[in-house]
């Protein structure tokens, strides 16, 4: 327990967050013009109102979960089905690879369609990590509408991350890494390099 404590120690968490460009800001924009206090509260009322709810989605869902639940318990948090009320609201994960100099970064950008026909995406977050071997793996969900919440992990050779974000309508946004939480009003890219070393070290 002791050497487990020391290695936990000992991870190192070098973080750079920086502003990136939607895909289409005058969008987003309206987007949050369109939610305030009063049109949450009644969204969430909806969700409470049973004659509302999404029956075919909810027991489709009830279905997924069933045939995949050893995946959904493998996240940090364990996808449950639970009815919602109708929405119109479609995600997007699109994750990625890139070399730079000697070393491999992996990365995932979540993000929301402008509207469930359209092919624009407006990321709401890119989240990256240094790692030269491992595997990433993502699950992003709507079901939260008008929140857009999405979770993930990276299985590295020495560490493991686990990640959950989410995203409020009115602009709010935050990433969990393990435990150090990034209110990402401040930069909504995030670049993990992991490092054994005896102290955190921080950029900005």
């Amino acid at each position: 327990m002791k050497n487990k404590l020391f290695n936990i120690i000992l991870l190192g968490f070098s973080l750079i967050s920086c502003h990136i460009n939607k895909h289409d800001t005058t969008s987003n924009d309206n987007k949050i013009g369109q939610w305030n206090y009063e049109k949450l509260m009644n969204k969430s009322i909806d969700h409470q109102d049973t004659t509302k709810w999404d029956w075919q989605l909810f027991n489709q869902d009830l279905e997924t979960y069933n045939k995949y639940t050893e995946i959904f318990n493998s996240y940090p948090l364990n996808k449950s089905p639970f009815p919602v009320a109708k929405y119109d609201y479609a995600v997007s994960s699109i994750p990625f690879t890139f070399d730079y100099r000697q070393s491999v970064f992996k990365g995932v950008k979540i993000g929301e369609y402008k509207n469930p026909d359209s092919d624009i995406i407006i990321t709401k977050m890119t989240l990256i990590v240094l790692t030269n071997e491992g595997e990433e793996s993502t699950l992003v969900d709507s079901r939260n509408y008008p929140y857009l919440t999405a979770q993930g992990k990276f299985n590295l050779i020495n560490n493991e991350l686990d990640w959950v974000f989410s995203a409020s309508p009115d602009g709010f946004s935050n990433l969990l890494v393990n435990m150090k939480l990034f209110d990402l009003r401040f930069g909504e890219t995030i670049v993990i390099f992991l490092k054994l070393i005896n102290h955190f070290s921080i950029y900005k």
